[in-house]
């Protein structure tokens, strides 16, 4: 493959020296994306070629645009006001998206040749005004672009470049636009596979990675990263329609080609699509859940400090309820609450261990139901003193007590608690000093483990809740398969039950 030339278009206003320290905005985001492209592609591969004269606003359109449009295999917008102003702009923009329209070849690798850069947000509407080409719009509107702005508490959009603090960010998307300019280099031209045997490569290496809350934004993106760094394709590819119907009919579509879904859950409830009743958050998770054509596999993941005591706005409050308490299809979906490194552990390994079919449902005999004496004491760290004389008291009355472990990575300790739920016999959740939140995430552990291969139901799911004493512990409902032992050492409560 030859050297291939990116376009980078920009309204020469947004240059001019700007701020206290009077930086170029272009000439800055050059500089880094310059350096990220060196860093992802190395050299020989790729030439960034920008129009660097100082045109008055009344300058033609000229050749030499023409030729470097001609040569560009990628184009590189930075979206402003200034930018939708401009005729001369919009000029570039249609030459490109008609040539490559004409050629057939807009998107390589499912990602636009027009790649968009905002250094402002910018509506929606008025990029489809300036596009002003019917048949260049819906690929322009539905193209996921890249914000180099980020949105304060106000809700008001800042400028990346005028705060220090925000470095980071800045040259994350400079790293993410190399990352989606690789992909579009190394897709080199192949022939295409049968409809089936297409179908099952995308559902091996799709995620659906559901749009977010503003607050969750910046921990997707890290999610995103992170999975397309493994070679894993992230879907939603393309921005989502702003109407419910085109919306749910867009979701739907991608949680097809996926194997797995990941919703990050934040503290806002998040933006609704017209004529929805609920944000798109919510109905993103909904659409996950009740996927039934296929194996698909949802993790919903949140924060540790997300708690329901933390949120104030009412219908989070209720979403995230929901999601503490339900009771999901066995190793379907999971409602997990861990830090950001912890989730992209889980993912990766939800993605190396394709769902196994439920097995099929038949009668318990008597001789599988299990008169096994072994015990898996789950209890949080905080718990895991008061929880000794528990241990040490089932042990004398001759169980085989395991608790989890508390040194070892991120995926070996979920491994080692997968293997303990589905070896052991009797299930115990201590509840003293953790959470509702936590002890419900183990019951739906437990519940899961039949679609990890269990084969055999539990002799027993017991709650042994200790102090201190709450209003949660008070009003907990119990799922039908586990009964409420309070104290935790009622150990002769064990044993008649075990009976």
């Amino acid at each position: 493959m030859g050297l291939q030339q990116i376009f980078l278009s920009y309204c020469h206003r947004d240059d001019e020296p700007y701020g206290p320290q009077n930086r170029r905005w272009v000439e800055e985001f050059e500089k880094a994306l310059r350096e990220s492209i060196g860093q992802r592609i190395g050299p020989g591969r790729v030439e960034l070629w920008r129009d660097k004269r100082r045109l008055a606003g009344n300058e033609m359109f000229d050749d030499e645009i023409e030729r470097q449009l001609d040569r560009s295999a990628i184009f590189v917008t930075v979206l402003s006001q200034h930018y939708l102003s401009s005729a001369y702009c919009r000029k570039e923009f249609q030459t490109f998206g008609r040539n490559h329209l004409a050629k057939g070849d807009l998107r390589v690798d499912h990602l636009s040749r027009i790649v968009k850069v905002y250094r402002r947000a910018i509506d929606r509407a008025d990029l489809s005004r300036f596009v002003d080409l019917p048949e260049l719009i819906p690929e322009v509107d539905k193209n996921v672009g890249f914000e180099l702005f980020y949105k304060d508490d106000s809700g008001i959009d800042r400028d990346v470049l005028l705060d220090p603090g925000k470095a980071g960010l800045y040259w994350q998307r400079a790293d993410d636009i190399a990352h989606a300019i690789k992909r579009m280099l190394d897709a080199a031209p192949r022939a295409a596979p049968a409809a089936g045997q297409a179908a099952d490569a995308a559902q091996a290496t799709a995620v659906y990675l559901a749009r977010t809350s503003s607050d969750m934004k910046e921990r997707r993106e890290a999610l995103q990263r992170e999975l397309e760094d493994r070679g894993y394709r992230v879907l939603p590819e393309q921005q989502l329609p702003e109407d419910a119907e085109g919306y749910t009919a867009s979701v739907r579509a991608a949680l097809q080609e996926a194997s797995l879904s990941v919703h990050l859950i934040g503290a806002r409830y998040g933006s609704i699509p017209d004529g929805a009743d609920k944000s798109g958050v919510v109905l993103q998770a909904e659409l996950a859940l009740a996927h039934g054509t296929k194996a698909l596999r949802s993790i919903l993941w949140s924060p540790p400090e997300l708690t329901l005591d933390s949120l104030g706005e009412e219908r989070q409050h209720e979403f995230v309820e929901q999601l503490e308490q339900a009771e999901f299809e066995r190793q379907r979906a999971e409602f997990v609450r861990s830090s950001l490194e912890q989730l992209k552990s889980l993912v990766v390994e939800r993605l190396r261990a394709p769902l196994a079919p439920l097995p099929a449902s038949r009668p318990v005999q008597d001789a599988e139901r299990s008169v096994g004496n072994s015990i898996y004491l789950l209890c949080d760290p905080v718990d895991r003193a008061d929880a000794k004389p528990l241990q040490a008291a089932l042990t004398q009355l001759g169980f085989v007590v395991s608790r989890p472990s508390l040194e070892g990575t991120t995926e070996e300790l979920i491994e080692e608690n997968k293997a303990n739920l589905l070896g052991c016999d009797v299930v115990v959740v201590v509840w003293g000093q953790s959470r509702e939140a936590w002890v419900r995430s183990k019951l739906r552990e437990a519940q899961q483990a039949p679609g990890w291969g269990r084969a055999r139901p539990y002799r027993g799911k017991f709650i042994a809740v200790g102090p201190p004493d709450s209003p949660a512990k008070l009003d907990f409902d119990a799922p039908p398969d586990a009964i409420v032992l309070r104290g935790v050492a009622s150990t002769e409560q064990f044993q008649a039950l075990l009976q």
